[in-house]
């Protein structure tokens, strides 16, 4: 929030109704500083620390999460440990595919790059078996199926990598193409935490990180064909696995953008 964001919402929340007719009088701080004369200040964000789980357990939708496969089942479950986590999980089906979508399986993206907004996701996450786990993480054109054996988003920004590879790699796509950082970062390791985001800077560049270490020689800079067009490609927030019995834990989830 600037300066001058700040100063108009402590005068509105200062302001004495009696002296000052103001329709945002009363209103909290951190409400006031999201109203400009566009309507759109501050920063949108979400996080949850799961320690409750408002979304479904099995496939289908609820409070406004989506849970898909197109092969097998999937299901989700909160974990019983401090701080909670949940755990997306795949039926003993060849190829099973769960993703878990905020938003539905065609509606609800709601995140945009643009030049000039920041925009950040950050998740800290583990794999039960690292070397037989495809995984996509991160925001795309809805998709039910978005990891490399399925048909990634059209357009997106995100981590991904095949069963076999045991670090992760990072694309901007847009229209089917891809610019994609291979196999960057530190060796996941079975069951064990990494956290894993990108932050899009003030000059439009994307930054990923793993473990709050930025991955040198990864950014993807401003102007790049394959980065998402700001009025055409709206995404969402999608998290997918593939294969037989497979697990992602999420321990936390961060999504933000500059409004």
């Amino acid at each position: 929030m600037s300066g001058s964001n700040i100063a108009g919402a402590l005068l509105y929340r200062a302001a004495d109704p009696l002296a000052v007719s103001n329709r945002f009088n009363d209103l909290p701080i951190e409400v006031v500083a999201q109203i400009g004369e566009t309507g759109l200040l501050g920063i949108q964000y979400y996080f949850n620390h799961f320690l409750q789980w408002e979304g479904p357990v099995a496939e289908g939708s609820a409070s406004g999460w989506t849970l898909s496969g197109t092969t097998g089942a999937a299901t989700i479950t909160l974990s019983d440990i401090r701080n909670g986590a949940i755990t997306l999980t795949a039926d003993g089906t060849g190829s099973c595919n769960p993703t878990l979508a905020l938003g539905s399986a065609t509606v609800g993206m709601n995140f945009v790059y643009s030049v000039g907004k920041k925009l950040w996701m950050f998740a800290r996450v583990k794999l039960v078996t690292v070397a037989t786990t495809e995984v996509f993480l991160g925001f795309g054109t809805a998709d039910t199926s978005p990891c490399v054996t399925g048909t990634q988003p059209s357009d997106g920004i995100f981590f991904h990598k095949a069963s076999t590879d045991t670090k992760i790699s990072f694309d901007a796509r847009q229209n089917g193409t891809s610019t994609s950082k291979a196999a960057i970062g530190t060796t996941l390791v079975d069951d064990t935490y990494t956290i894993l985001g990108f932050y899009v800077d003030s000059l439009g560049n994307i930054n990923p990180s793993q473990d709050q270490v930025d991955l040198s020689g990864s950014q993807i800079a401003v102007g790049n064909a394959n980065i998402p067009d700001a009025g055409a490609d709206t995404m969402q927030f999608m998290v997918g696995i593939l294969g037989a019995s497979m697990t992602m834990t999420i321990d936390w989830l961060l999504l933000a953008q500059e409004l």
